[in-house]
């Protein structure tokens, strides 16, 4: 029995033994089977991939004539890129420009094998399966060639459903084949740097040596390029002024890769990973940089030109071009420093000025109009929401950004209180030019074009007393003297409806001269010019000079009533620099392709036709420095220190909406405007709305740091042309007199000489002269003195 027990147990064994013998055969069979199909499928695959089926794969040819979308770039006078143009941006730069750092730092990390394979590393891709398909480890990386990453470059995968990968890979292994056979091993490496992304819309290494150290890449330091390349595995993730941690410690993992294939010693690699990240970063692009408002004005001739003459077959955005400009990058950034440090203040001043309540406040149709042209209000608008729905959502809060203290800052605000932070934003505008060469030096637009991109160079406004200038320089063509006296009296001009200027201290008393009426900005005795020599002979003046918008024939265009831009204000103030004739004002100078060859060259700046006369034009300028010199902008000296021989006027438009100031010195005009975008928006008192408040700093900032410069201080020391001898006794009198200086004794004693003006009733005139006849003398010095009294 146990014998029988026995003989099935062994019965049994043999046939489980012989049982898991056939299992194991199956899985064989299944599985080498399987293989077999699985290398079919990928043969199958392969050869559809290269026989076009999901697309052609890149001829020879067409990776011979290669080429990515490259950035146009501008550049300032003295050299510095302010800016550029791009779909992509990319600037492509030779191996000879870029650090041996780059590539060492690319090569042991991405491709250490990069100059022994010819474009496929089947020891890498061996690897790659065995750790990450295989045994899970995904720290390997992902085996592709650079030659193969230079592919996906190129030429962007495309979805293929579930075999995307597949055909992708599939399609840069036979691309990046045919490179190596196309290019050498040092073009590839070029092709390559030029084209990787670094994230942030950036793509080569030259952009992103720019972006993140400020420097060209020939300059970066074994740890910066580190940096740089540590990038590649993830954009994001490794970002250095997003997560500098991880960047960091990326960045020393591709040190030690750099170690162990001695492109760096032990003792290198100690010091490099103990440095910090030191990034510089900058962003250069349309929308930002020192100059974006100049930028996108370049943007637009720049545009016109290559419409014209090239009927667009040369792409702005595309094509690589370089735009050389009349800014000067030095000025540019005194520019932007005295803008900045005076809006920052002065806002502080308005906001306090308006503490508890709405700029806005008895205007609401200011705010509600604001409300409906905003982005956020069309929007929702047109998904047909009603006016309730739209205002439910404004008035919900939500994470925004905004200005503050000239620096951005993160809030939870509703869209409908953003409106009504951005309304009552104050803004300013800022141009400096050569007269005698009609260059544009600086410019600044506004506060800041990430927020504001209202171009406020361009933009028009009420000039205020600016346009003074413009009168006095006609009176003085048409016979007038500076020192010939004007009655400050209050008149009404009837032919005129009625038409009463008055002056803002409110004093009508005494005579000014027509120098002093200038130097004080006196609207009645400028009133009185203009409708003497008439709005029409002033504003034909002023055309010459340089204003080409149109210009009200009435009166109190002599006043400042015009709306005009500041670029046309400073470009006719050049009339007066250059001593009767303006310049027509120039910002592009040359656009070259990417190989250099010159496509535009403009021509120089030609004069305008004579505005006025030398004579006129030497009082003019002695005038205007009277007015920095005792008048309306005396604080200049006194408040900055300038030692530049200067002259300017300033303005006040009505109501303090806009505040402006323009002035020149031997060889520089600048102008500067300030006030919030709807006029509605302003200070309440003369004070602070003033133009000598608000925008005469901005000037006087420029100046004092231009006149501080190394590379401009010469202009201190420049003098105008002093005033001929036959013409120094002509502006030798007082500003004002409480009785007219041009009056004898006895014209002084008998009332005068009586003169017929439009400002006063010629009949009422009339009867005092016949009233007068019929009296005797000592009646007559009676009723002299009695008026005196009164």
């Amino acid at each position: 029995m146990s014998r029988t027990k026995t003989a099935k147990s062994k019965g049994n064994s043999s046939s489980g033994k012989s049982g898991l013998v056939r299992f194991r055969n199956w899985l064989l069979r299944i599985t080498f089977k399987l293989l077999i199909g699985a290398i079919a499928f990928l043969g199958a695959l392969l050869l559809l991939v290269y026989l076009g089926l999901f697309g052609p794969i890149p001829s020879k040819d067409e990776l011979k004539r290669v080429s990515n979308h490259t950035a146009s770039e501008v550049y300032s006078a003295d050299g510095v890129m302010i800016g550029k143009f791009f779909i992509e941006n990319r600037r492509h730069i030779e191996n000879k420009d870029i650090s041996e750092h780059v590539i060492h730092a690319l090569i042991a990390t991405e491709d250490s094998r990069f100059f022994e394979h010819k474009g496929l590393d089947y020891i890498s891709m061996g690897r790659v399966f065995l750790h990450s398909v295989l045994l899970g480890d995904r720290r390997q990386g992902g085996g592709s060639t650079i030659s193969q990453q230079l592919a996906k470059n190129l030429y962007p995968r495309r979805p293929y459903k579930f075999l995307s990968l597949l055909v992708n890979k599939s399609r840069e292994m036979f691309t990046a084949a045919r490179l190596e056979e196309v290019y050498t091993k040092a073009e590839i490496l070029n092709l390559y740097l030029n084209t990787v992304p670094f994230g942030e819309n950036i793509y080569g290494i030259e952009v992103a040596a720019n972006r993140f150290f400020s420097k060209s890449s020939a300059d970066l330091q074994p740890h910066e390029a580190a940096t740089l390349v540590g990038m590649l595995a993830a954009n994001t993730l490794y970002n250095p002024r997003l997560h500098p941690e991880k960047s960091k410690k990326r960045r020393n993992t591709v040190i030690d890769r750099m170690v162990a294939q001695e492109f760096l010693s032990k003792e290198e690699g100690v010091t490099y990973k103990g440095l910090p990240l030191g990034l510089n970063y900058r962003v250069l692009d349309h929308d930002d940089g020192p100059a974006p408002y100049f930028v996108e004005h370049i943007r637009i001739q720049a545009k016109k030109i290559l419409k014209e003459q090239y009927n667009d077959s040369i792409h702005l955005y595309e094509d690589g071009l370089k735009i050389f400009t009349t800014l000067d990058s030095r000025l540019q950034r005194f520019a932007n420093e005295a803008v900045n440090n005076q809006m920052v203040r002065l806002q502080k001043e308005f906001d306090h000025h308006w503490r508890n309540r709405n700029p806005w406040e008895g205007h609401p149709e200011i705010y509600v109009s604001a409300i409906k042209k905003s982005v956020r209000y069309q929007s929702l608008k047109e998904k047909g929401l009603s006016e309730n729905e739209i205002m439910q959502k404004m008035e919900k809060p939500v994470k925004m950004v905004i200005l503050k203290n000239g620096q951005e800052q993160k809030v939870e605000m509703s869209p409908a209180d953003s409106v009504g932070w951005a309304i009552q934003q104050l803004q300013a505008g800022f141009l400096a030019v050569d007269p005698v060469t009609g260059h544009v030096l600086a410019w600044v637009g506004g506060t800041n074009y990430k927020f504001f991109q209202y171009d406020h160079v361009l933009s028009k406004r009420q000039v205020g007393s600016t346009f003074k200038p413009f009168v006095y320089a006609t009176a003085l063509e048409e016979g007038y003297d500076p020192c010939d006296y004007i009655s400050n009296e209050r008149r009404v001009y009837k032919r005129f409806n009625d038409w009463s200027p008055v002056n803002s201290d409110g004093n009508h008393d005494g005579y000014y001269s027509v120098q002093g009426a200038l130097v004080h900005s006196v609207n009645t005795v400028t009133a009185e010019l203009t409708v003497d020599v008439g709005a029409h002979d002033v504003a034909d003046l002023a055309r010459k000079a340089g204003i080409e918008s149109d210009l009200p024939d009435v009166p109190s265009l002599g006043l400042g009533t015009a709306e005009l831009s500041l670029y046309e204000m400073v470009g006719a103030y050049t009339a007066f620099a250059n001593y009767g004739n303006g310049i027509e004002l120039q910002s592009l100078l040359r656009i070259e392709d990417a190989k250099g060859k010159v496509l535009y060259e403009a021509k120089p700046s030609a004069l305008r036709d004579v505005a006025f006369e030398e004579r006129t034009a030497r009082f003019m300028v002695h005038m205007l420095q009277q007015v920095v010199e005792r008048g309306t902008a005396r604080s200049l000296k006194g408040l900055f220190g300038i030692r530049s021989q200067l002259a300017g006027k300033t303005g006040t438009t009505q109501n303090n909406a806009d505040g402006w100031f323009i002035g020149f010195s031997p060889g520089l005009v600048a102008g500067a405007w300030v006030g919030a975008d709807n006029p509605g928006i302003r200070f309440r008192s003369m004070s602070l709305g003033q133009g000598a408040h608000t925008a005469l700093p901005i000037f006087g900032r420029f100046m004092q740091k231009t006149e501080q410069s190394s590379f401009y201080q010469g202009i201190g020391r420049r003098s105008f042309y002093p005033l001929p001898e036959g013409l120094i006794s002509k502006v030798d009198c007082p500003d004002y007199s409480m009785e007219d200086p041009d009056l004898n004794f006895f014209e002084r004693l008998f009332g005068g000489k009586k003169q017929k003006s439009d400002g006063e009733d010629p009949s009422k005139a009339e009867d005092e002269e016949k009233e007068d006849k019929g009296k005797s003398l000592l009646e007559r010095m009676k009723d002299i003195f009695r008026r005196k009294e009164q």
